[in-house]
């Protein structure tokens, strides 16, 4: 498997993670370095996820990316296969 492929596989198994534990009340994710359930933007581009789509993410606009939104942002932007 590629390396895009292992990114693939690996974001599909946060996502679906990210689901169950936002239905928990909790949202974990290894870009939330400081644990407190959400993603800042400095948090999201240290990751390596693209600085401009933090803003496409964060649907409520509060700065922060929670479980749902994490969620919502991955599977918009899955590519197939």
């Amino acid at each position: 498997m590629n390396r895009f492929g292992s990114i693939a596989v690996a974001a599909a198994l946060l996502a679906v993670a990210a689901s169950a534990q936002a239905a928990e009340g909790r949202f974990i994710h290894p870009a939330d370095t400081n644990h407190d359930d959400r993603i800042d933007k400095a948090e999201w581009v240290a990751y390596g996820l693209p600085a401009a789509d933090f803003a496409k993410a964060d649907a409520d606009h509060d700065g922060k990316i929670n479980g749902p939104e994490f969620v919502a942002y991955d599977q918009a932007h899955r590519k197939p296969g």
